[in-house]
């Protein structure tokens, strides 16, 4: 997988992961987060950041080519799939803020959420604390074909006491008619094997949740 630019100030995919209360879980679809300290959800789309779902939004393409080092075989969108209303984007987040930011298909559908706790502190890919307050310019990319994204700026994390949390969800996602259920898997840099991550399946939701600390390359697969 190739790496992200160092941009953050980051995450984009052309879904959406929604955010939720902290220890909640994902938002039931129409429910909002008010905009503030205590509570931000934003939508991406194509570079943007809007804080409503907005119809009819073109979706541009992407292609993520997965590094060997034991690489997974990516679960591949359905066919008949809408698209995402974004492939590459970035979220500006707020150091300090709870903040959610999702991803949504062209019908309204989540794809991804991504929820930052308050007490998360974000550290640059320089190993540095970011300040209370400052913003954080997250990116994410996701393929257009396959279930793999990228979070970066590559190289920066997350710490604190409640981690950011990650959710996809498989409405649109081939799983297959093997009964079980996905994990998303986890490469830190694309010289490194692939691992999977504690995984979450919740099969009356159809979502899978992981805990996430580093921005880097993630798939979805077996």
């Amino acid at each position: 997988m190739s790496s992200l630019r160092n941009i953050f100030a980051a995450a984009s995919l052309g879904s959406i992961l929604l955010g939720c209360a902290e220890g909640a879980g994902p938002l039931a679809t129409g429910e909002n987060v008010a905009a503030s300290p205590t509570g931000a959800m934003s939508e991406a789309r194509n570079g943007n950041r809007t804080t409503a779902p907005t119809d009819g939004l073109v979706a541009d393409t992407t292609t993520i080519t997965l590094a060997p080092s034991g690489a997974p075989a990516p679960l591949r969108f359905l066919p008949d799939a809408p698209r995402l209303r974004t492939y590459d984007t970035t979220f500006v987040a707020h150091q300090g803020w709870k903040q959610s930011f999702v991803i949504f298909h062209e019908d309204g559908n989540y794809f991804m959420v991504l929820d930052v706790p308050a007490s998360a502190q974000f550290v640059d890919a320089d190993g540095n604390p970011v300040p209370d307050g400052a913003e954080v310019e997250l990116r994410a990319r996701v393929d257009s074909a396959s279930v793999s994204f990228e979070f970066g700026p590559h190289g920066s994390y997350f710490t604190g006491s409640r981690p950011v949390l990650l959710w996809v969800y498989l409405k649109y996602v081939d799983v297959g008619s093997s009964g079980g259920l996905p994990n998303i898997w986890y490469q830190a840099d694309a010289t490194l094997p692939w691992a999977v991550l504690p995984t979450t399946a919740d099969r009356a939701g159809n979502w899978l949740k992981v805990e996430l600390r580093h921005f880097s390359n993630y798939a979805v697969a077996y």
